[in-house]
Parts: structure tokens; sequence; C-alpha cells
């Protein structure tokens, strides 16, 4: 039924027409053979109207019905049937009025379906029109207007209203584009292609950018017919290009004023430079472009220059920092540091790269290396040099060549500073250097370390040289130094030591310094050079000062006791407290060796008061024991003495303790006093307001003691062991023993000898009229518990003696 249903009203009514009405027939004459043929082809009516609907498939079969219903007309007609000739026409005609229906049906069909396509096509084509982004307008010759929706959504007006005028696109352009007007219309009368872009003011006030194209079109006989184009909306784009070439504007404005040079290299070649860079080499713009940078530089930095900029290119190298030098017009030094970086250019590899100028900054560096590599009083390089030296020479030492290290340092030079001030001080260590320098710089290099040391390095130097050299200094040095109106004479000591392979200059010095040590100990105004056996005693000295410490640490330290014989009386005056020290792991050290130590790196100040505490503590133990009250005597370091909380540091020990200061006595030495005489004597006689005595240890071996013996105020004075052993083996001890015991009784002090060890000693001080003495021979060092019953032994001695000294005081 489906190809019926889309049958118009007309056509069922013609349909009717001839297939509900046969009677009509009735008048028609069907023995006439002719009319019989053109009824036929009136039946094929429906037939091709059903086909022009429906196409062929549908016309064929409607052909069919219309040959049943002629051939049921014929036989109700002719009552003596159809004949044989009938059919045959009758079959003739159904076939070509079925041809006719399928030929007719079938150009129907593809007249529908390019109908059909024609107008699918204009659909997607009027879509295409009216969607797009950009706008498409035509302009007939005769002005035929034709713009599509975009137009309207570019200019912002109606297509119904505002755009019927095809010359609204002139009233919309910015004032300051009209310009353009002029040029499209001369472009149209020439009938030209062109394309602007140019601003519009839409409705609202918004300024938007456009993109206009116009294309003439011409017919085939050459004629112009019309002219089509577009409007792009291009806003978006030309505020990112005004912003693109604002950006470039101020990195173009931020490049060419800025304070450091900017450069770009292609083929080796400079291809821009900024001011900066220009006014950096003394050059014009002009001048520069087209030259190689490494022109202006010296061969080693334009070796290496060039070896960046290959390692750039090669992509091995991300990017580089380097310092060159170059020289303006005017002959100046500049240092400038680069650095570069892979680039592109115009679609070729390029490299940029800053210079900044840094020759300020590498002036002040220099300054600033000078400073910390040089003495500022002598102009001498100092210790930190020594690493830079060492890198200088320590390959030619690797290689076989024998080299030295001498440390020199001044004998006694705190007690030129002391006496004559530093002004003067200084002024002598930089007459010093002058003179090692002279001797020195022909043949090493010479350094300043700490203080009064200096430093020689001597490459190329054998032993026999280096010893000669270390002669020749001490001869020179030990010449007068004209100083503060006066000459001054100073000494120096000299340590020694080689070369080593493997060996670090840090190990070196420090050998060389042990020699130096050695040195002082033997008196100085000698070198000493470095051996095995030094270097032995180095590691022990090391090891002793490790456990020093932590001996005081552990309380591995102990206090003994040395009682002191009054020679008329026979009794015990006093004792002296000395201290010892017995190692767990190197056992007992002796005092000699650890003493010295302690005082070379300060323990000396807390081993002292630990010992003034401990033998005022054992002191005041043994008077509350019952006891007589004995003097007890301990030793104090000038190092401790010269503190400036001694005297408090007394006076709180003896408060702590309860011990009365009548019982104690402070043995210092001579030496004391050669740093500043006018402060030791303040401090002796703050000493002597607490009520402690004071002894003068070791008279005899320090220097100028009898210059300063006048001043200080000491009670007893003691003499030093290697007079006494020495009294029937020299005459000159015996002399000197003599002297200073008849000096001490006429500025009143009482004269104790130290070391007496044999009963001809001790006849021979007695005949002298020595007041006291200590030694082996009346009693050794004890410790407490053994002290302890020597005082039991002597305390009836002790006490008459005691009460007889107070009778007689």
């Amino acid at each position: 039924m489906s190809m019926f249903k889309d049958i118009s009203v007309k056509t069922w009514i013609i349909l009717v027409f001839f297939y509900l009405f046969p009677p009509v027939l009735d008048y028609i004459d069907f023995q006439d053979q002719s009319l019989q043929n053109v009824f036929w082809y009136f039946y094929l009516i429906p037939a091709l109207i059903i086909a022009f609907h429906k196409g062929s498939k549908y016309g064929g079969l409607a052909t069919a019905v219309s040959s049943l219903f002629f051939l049921m007309d014929q036989s109700l007609l002719q009552p003596e049937g159809i004949s044989k000739q009938e059919v045959i026409i009758l079959f003739e005609m159904t076939t070509i009025n079925l041809l006719v229906s399928l030929f007719v049906g079938y150009l129907v069909k593809n007249n529908r379906l390019r109908r059909i396509e024609l107008s699918k096509a204009n659909t997607l084509l009027e879509s295409v029109f009216h969607h797009l982004d950009i706008g498409i307008w035509s302009i007939g010759k005769r002005e035929n207007f034709l713009i599509s929706k975009g137009i309207e959504d570019i200019y912002g007006m109606s297509r119904e209203k505002e755009l019927r005028d095809h010359h609204f696109w002139k009233k919309s352009i910015h004032p300051d584009d009209l310009v353009i007007v002029e040029q499209i219309d001369q472009k149209w009368k020439a009938l030209e292609d062109y394309e602007y872009e140019y601003r519009i003011i839409r409705s609202n006030g918004d300024i938007r950018w456009i993109r206009d194209r116009g294309i003439p079109v011409f017919s085939e006989d050459g004629k112009h017919v019309r002219y089509d184009g577009t409007n792009v909306d291009i806003t978006k784009q030309k505020e990112l290009e005004i912003d693109l070439k604002e950006s470039e504007e101020r990195y173009k404005t931020l490049v060419e004023n800025s304070i450091v040079g900017v450069f770009m290299v292609q083929n080796m070649e400079l291809v821009y430079v900024n001011p900066w860079f220009s006014t950096m080499l003394g050059l014009t713009k002009e001048e520069l472009l087209g030259t190689r940078l490494t022109e202006y530089l010296n061969e080693a930095d334009r070796n290496r220059i060039i070896s960046h900029f290959q390692l750039l290119l090669e992509e091995k190298e991300a990017h580089f920092i380097d310092l060159i030098q170059t020289n303006d017009l005017n002959g100046a030094v500049k240092y400038l540091e680069i650095q570069a970086r892979l680039t592109s250019m115009d679609g070729d590899t390029a490299i940029i790269g800053v210079a900044i100028d840094v020759t300020d900054k590498k002036k002040a560096n220099e300054k600033l290396e000078y400073v910390a590599y040089h003495d500022p009083l002598t102009g001498l390089p100092n210790k930190h040099y020594l690493m830079d030296l060492s890198n200088q020479y320590y390959q030619s030492t690797s290689l076989g060549n024998p080299g030295y290290i001498l440390c020199l340092n001044l004998d006694r030079f705190k007690l030129i500073n002391d006496s004559f001030g530093h002004r003067v001080g200084d002024q002598l260590i930089t007459l010093v250097a002058n003179r090692i320098a002279n001797c020195s710089l022909s043949v090493g290099k010479v350094l300043r370390g700490q203080g009064d040391e200096f430093i020689v390095y001597l490459p190329d130097t054998n032993e026999q040289q280096a010893l000669a050299h270390a002669t020749t200094l001490l001869d020179d040095l030990s010449k007068p130094y004209y100083l503060a109106e006066q000459d001054i004479r100073i000494t120096v000591s000299i340590g020694i030591a080689p070369f080593e392979m493997n060996e670090t200059l840090e190990d070196l010095v420090q050998k060389a310094g042990s020699a130096l040590h050695f040195a002082k100990d033997f008196g100085g105004n000698q070198y000493q050079l470095y051996s095995l056996e030094i270097g032995k005693q180095v590691n022990r000295r090391l090891q002793l000062e490790q456990r020093l410490r932590k001996a005081l640490e552990e309380n591995n330290l102990s206090v003994v006791y040395q009682p002191k014989l009054h020679l008329f009386s026979n009794r015990i005056t006093g004792m002296e407290a000395l201290i010892r020290w017995n190692d767990p792991i190197l056992g007992a050290v002796s005092p000699v060796e650890f003493i010295p130590i302690a005082e070379d790196t300060g323990l000396i100040i807390a081993i002292g008061k630990w010992v003034l505490e401990t033998a005022c503590k054992q002191t005041k133990e043994w008077e509350r024991s019952g006891y007589p009250p004995i003097l007890v005597c301990v030793n104090i370091s000038s190092r401790q003495f010269l503190q400036d909380d001694f005297v408090k540091m007394v006076e709180q020990v003896l408060k702590e303790t309860s011990l009365s200061p009548e019982n104690l006595n402070l043995e210092i030495t001579e030496s004391i006093a050669l740093y500043n005489i006018d402060d030791a004597i303040e401090k002796l006689l703050q000493i002597k307001q607490l009520g402690v005595s004071i002894s003068l240890d070791d008279f005899g071996t320090g220097y100028s003691s009898m210059s300063y013996l006048k001043l200080l105020p000491i009670d007893f004075l003691k003499i030093d062991r290697a007079f006494t052993s020495g009294i029937f083996k020299d005459k000159n001890d015996l002399a000197i023993i003599d002297s200073i015991i008849s000096l001490s009784h006429s500025l009143g002090m009482r004269v104790v000898a130290e070391g007496v060890e044999d009963e001809n000693q001790l006849n021979a001080l007695s005949n002298l009229s020595c007041d006291e003495i200590q030694g082996y021979y009346y009693a050794r060092p004890m410790p407490v518990p053994q002290f302890k019953e020597f005082l039991d032994e002597t305390m009836v001695g002790m006490s008459s003696y005691l009460i007889e000294k107070e009778t007689n005081e």
C-alpha cells in the first residue's frame, strides 16, 4: 500500500475516472483497430502518472494493472471473445507500455535524486555560508549585494536592517583608518585583488580589527561580473601581535640599554652587539659587526673561547662561563666575564652571550687575595700562601729534586716587645724580615708565620747548602738593629727539614717546627736539622700532651712533699709541694718532661691551680690533725703568674681551704720579671699584703738576675741545684754560692740551697752560712702517707723549733 500513499488527490481522481467508469467505453467502437490502439495508450496514462510519482518499479506495476483492465473491458464488450490477433496486439502494446513506464520512471527517479542532492548541497552551502566564523560577501556589477551571517557577527549589525546598505562597512571604519577606503575603491576600479587590515567601530563602541580580502570575478567571455570577498575578525591575533611587538620593543630597549654587554655570534662572526658591548671594547657597532670576537683576545683566551664555541655548536656543552682579558683603545686592561649558550636566528644556529665588565671586581679580588696571602706588616707571603707554594714546587720535588724548609723564630722576642713596646717590636720584625728576604730571595721563597716566626723555602737545595744558608742567616740576623735610639741585638733559632716523597707541606712545616723547638731547648741562636730521633721525641711529646689532658680530667696527677731543713737548728722548716704523674699507659712521667709541655699548651694554668688547692688543703688537714703549722711551698709558673686574676685566685684558694697565708710560700722564677718588671713587682706586693711569703727559685740561671733582685719583694732565695752539685768540682760555683748568700743576707733574704745530696755539700753550705737546705741527703719527695710518718718522727724537734722561732720573732 506504500506505493499509493504519496499519490496526490488529483492523481486519484484521474485514476478513478479511468478505472471506475467503464460504461463510457460503450460508446466506443472497438471493432475499429486504430481506435483500440488509441484507447490502449489511453490506459497508459495512469501508469505514467504513478511512474512519475513513484518511479519505474511502481510504474511497471501500474502498466500491468492497466493492461488487465483493458483486457477485461474487451472481454465484456466482445461477447464472442478476443481473437488471437487481438491477444498478440495486447501483448505488444503491454510490452511497449511497460518499457515506456520503466523509462519514464527511471528518468523521474534520477531527476528526483538530483533534486534531493542539489537541495542537500544548497542546504550545506547555506549552512557553511551562514555559520562560518568569517564573513562572506559578494557585490554584483549592478550592486546586487549578498552577505553571510558572519558579517552580521563581525559588525554587530542586523542583516534585515543596518546591513541592507552595502556601504555600511565604509561607515564603520575607524577614523584613523579611513585612508584604506580610498585604497579599496582604487582596487575596485582597477579590478585588482586586495587585502587590507583595518579597524572598525561596532554600534556598541567596541573596536575590532578585521582582515578584508576582495577578488574580482569574471565571466567566461572575460567580462567583470562581481566582487567576492571575506572579512575575518583578527582582533585577538592583532592584540597578540601588538603585545608581542611591545614585548619585543621592551626587550630591545632592555638589551640596548642594558649595563651588560650582549652579543650574538653566527659562523664565528659577530652579527649583533648592544651599545654596552661596543663601549666595553672601545669600538663602534659598525666596526664590530662582521668581525670575530676572538680578534680582541690574547692567544690563551682566544683558544679557550674558540674551544667553548665549538663545544656549544657540537651540543657537547649546554653553556659556559669564562673570564677573558681585553685591551681598550687606550691600552687599559679590562676583564670580561663571558656567558654564552646556543640559540637560533632566522632558522640558523647562533650563539648568544652576555659580557660583564668585572675589571673592578677582579682588581678588588686581587687586592683581597694579596691581603689574604700576604703579611700586612712585612709584605711577605703568609702561611696561607704555603698551600699554593706547595702546588708550585711539589712537582719538581716529586721528580727527585731536593728541597728544604727552614723555620725561624726570634729568641726572647717577647722581652723586646714588653721592654720597648709593640711599636718597636713591629719595627724589629720588619727589619728582620728585610734581612731574611735580602739573604734568601735569590735562592728561595720567604714567608712570615705567626708572630715572630718566619719560613724560608729552598727549592733545588741539598743538605749542605741548606745548612750553609742557615749559618748565613744566623750570622746576618745577629747583627745589631738600631731602634729606639739604641742598638738592639737579637738571635734566632732555626729548624730545618727536607722534602720527602709523598709528604705534605703541612708535615714538612711540622717537622721543621719540631727541629726549631729543639734548637730553642738547647739555648737558641742555632739551627737544628730534623732527624728520626727528633721525630720520635715529637711523637712522644704529642702523646704526652694528649695523655696529660686526660690525666687532668681523670685526676691521675698527684702531689708529693719534700721537707726543708734549717742548717743551724737541724729542724724541718717547711716542705715543697711537687707534682707527680703516673699514667696508666705511659707509667711514671718525669716533671722535667711534662712540665714544659704543660707550659707550651697552657695546661700549666689549670694544673698549677690544682696543685695549689691540693697543697693548701692537705697542709690545713695536717694542721687540723694536730700537727704543728708548717710552711708549704708551691711552684708558680711564669705563665700562671702572668694571668690577670692570679692574685685573686690565690686569695680564693686560701679562703676555700682556710689555710693561714703565713703558712703558704709561692716559689717563682726570675723569668716572670723579665717580661714586665713593674707588673711583676705590683703582683708580688699584692701577694705580700695577703701575708703569703715569696721565694725566688732557680736563682742564677736566668738573665740579668742581679739587676732585678733588688727590686723584687723576696723572702727566700733558692740556689739552683746546678751550683750545688758543682760546689767541689768548680771553684767558680763555690764563689757564686758565696756571693749569692752574702748578697741575699745583705738584702734581708734567707737562702735555701737545692739539690743537696751528700754530707760534704751540707758542710760546705753550712760554712758559707746558708740558711736552709733541700735535697736527697735530708729527705726525698714523699707521698702523703709517707710524709705523715715523717712528720710523726720529727714532730718533737719541729715543735721546739717553731717555739724557738716565735720567741725570736
